[in-house]
């Protein structure tokens, strides 16, 4: 049944604070992070510098969204 609920309603559209990966570095400054196999774009916090793909960065939920707080050392 859950997988069910996951295609009707991803992961993404009900966020919850954790760790996700970069996908892509947005020219915005935003960047795409994949979260439970989920697509999703995020802003990013100005402390996260040196944006790249492949960074495990910590999100937490904003407004149905994420906002990056900056990657794991």
């Amino acid at each position: 049944m859950s997988e069910l609920i996951d295609q009707i309603m991803p992961r993404s559209s009900n966020p919850t604070a954790g760790s996700a990966v970069v996908a892509a570095v947005n020219a915005d400054g935003t960047v795409d992070i994949t979260v439970a196999g989920a697509a999703v774009t995020a802003a990013c916090m100005e402390a996260y510098t040196d944006r790249a793909i492949g960074d495990v960065v910590f999100v937490i939920p904003v407004r149905g969204g994420y906002v990056v707080q900056g990657r794991f050392g």
